[in-house]
């Protein structure tokens, strides 16, 4: 690719992909270059001409979306958290990874502005060409390796994907009272606003924080028909303890 950013208007992007990645990154690059939609199916109709193609699709088959648009491109980039850049070989004279941390779903507006976008290239060049396109909608474009990216990865899968399905248990338990789980949001809201100023460790509190086993206790008694829950509980609540006693 030898068009740089400063005339982003004549750039040429294409985004393979139908899911809420792809979806979202034509909404963030809209009005900001040349932008076109591959469907994943038929990624080979990729024009010969684009600058940057990114690959956003499942993780499985990257390979494969990679493979069938070598040499169509300046540079070729995926999206994923936890697939090498390594994955990519062949697909383009330069290749890397731009990674948003950030969950998608479609229909769900979000500040483009804030989204931290992970970059790696196989050079400077090709580093330099995807953090500029990044910044076309990011105020927080970061360079991070695979190995980096991977811990990343999984550090966000603890922080969004089990908090989120924690909540689901949370709003299984309060249907079962007759209750909507939407009393929870400010106490949800609180909990994350908290973060912007303490460590995760110094904003814990609850039962498990003070080792009050009386209500710790009573709890895991509530839920001696759902061991599974049970089990839950009581892991997190270790968790907790063991993480404040080592303080």
């Amino acid at each position: 690719m030898n068009k740089t950013l400063t005339s982003n208007k004549d750039l040429t992007v294409a985004i393979v992909g139908t899911g809420n990645v792809a979806t979202h990154l034509m909404k963030a690059l809209g009005g900001k270059c040349r932008l076109i939609r591959i469907l994943p199916r038929t990624p080979e109709d990729i024009p010969s001409s684009t600058d940057i193609a990114l690959i956003a699709v499942k993780d499985d088959a990257i390979n494969e979306v990679a493979d069938k648009i070598a040499g169509k491109a300046g540079i070729v980039a995926h999206t994923s958290g936890s697939v090498p850049m390594s994955a990519l070989a062949g697909a383009a004279g330069h290749t890397g990874v731009f990674y948003p941390l950030q969950t998608f779903s479609k229909g769900v507006e979000l500040n483009y502005s804030e989204i931290p976008v992970f970059i790696e290239g196989d050079c400077t060049h090709t580093v330099e060409s995807l953090s500029a396109l990044a910044g076309l909608f990011s105020d927080n474009v970061i360079e991070a390796d695979s190995s980096q990216r991977k811990q990343l990865h999984l550090a966000s899968v603890f922080a969004c994907n089990f908090s989120n399905r924690l909540a689901g248990i949370a709003d299984m338990i309060l249907r079962d009272a007759g209750m909507d789980y939407k009393v929870l949001l400010p106490l949800l809201r609180q909990t994350i606003s908290k973060l912007e100023t303490l460590s995760p460790d110094e904003a814990q509190t609850g039962p498990a924080a003070r080792e009050d086993m009386n209500v710790i206790n009573s709890h895991l008694d509530m839920l001696k028909e759902k061991p599974r829950l049970q089990r839950i509980y009581s892991d997190i609540t270790n968790e907790i303890i063991s993480t404040h006693n080592n303080h």
